[in-house]
């Protein structure tokens, strides 16, 4: 089975304090209809690239699409309140391997349009590192960021893209996915080459399903 974790862009979805909002105007008269897009490259759910936050980092172009496409689990991290660090005891007892996508459930998904999506739990330093240390491709999570946004934080991306390993923000549905079950995640971004990020198509599906056992 495959499941789909994407935020359906939408104008006025909630983005990042200070990012550029979303509109989404239909246009054209029949029989030609071209819509008109406005939107921030961290719009939804999307992949940050190095380049988001290191002066001299890659930009989401340069990634091979193997570094989107990958083996992977989802960790759980529910039950943290609000704007409280993660930390890497989550990861205990999850067989997590170099190359791989980690998928980080705080639950926090159940808020979106509330202003309680802003107030998420994020990534603690040593979490990070702990991801770092097991050298993951991308980090995932169903929440506006991996830093606390209400204090604008930013070690968690200082240190996974400081290691050039992707982050990947927004994703939903995630309810359908079992905890530290292996799956393979296709989390794939548009292309547009140097550019610090971008939205993205988020799919999982089974190892199990027919078109697994092509990309492992």
């Amino acid at each position: 089975m495959m499941y789909d974790l994407t935020r359906v862009l939408a104008s006025g979805m909630p983005v990042y304090p200070g990012d550029p909002e979303v509109r989404i105007v239909a246009g054209g008269a029949s029989p030609w209809r071209v819509s008109a897009l406005h939107l921030g490259s961290h719009s939804g759910t999307h992949v940050d690239a190095p380049l988001h936050y290191v002066a001299d980092g890659r930009g989401i172009g340069a990634f091979p699409l193997d570094r989107f496409i990958a083996p992977g689990i989802v960790v759980d991290a529910r039950g943290y309140a609000e704007d409280a660090p993660i930390g890497a005891g989550i990861l205990d007892g999850y067989d997590l391997r170099p190359g791989m996508i980690v998928v980080i459930r705080t639950g926090w998904e159940a808020f979106w349009q509330d202003a309680r999506y802003f107030r998420h739990p994020y990534l603690s330093a040593d979490l990070a590192h702990a991801l770092v240390e097991r050298r993951v491709s991308l980090v995932a999570v169903d929440a506006l960021n991996v830093d606390s946004t209400v204090n604008g934080g930013e070690m968690a991306h200082a240190i996974l893209l400081g290691a050039d390993i992707l982050i990947a923000e927004n994703l939903c549905n995630l309810d359908a996915l079992h905890c530290g079950q292996a799956y393979v995640f296709a989390i794939l971004p548009l292309a547009l080459g140097a550019v610090d990020g971008a939205p993205a198509r988020a799919l999982a599906w089974d190892i199990s399903h027919r078109f697994g056992s092509d990309l492992l």
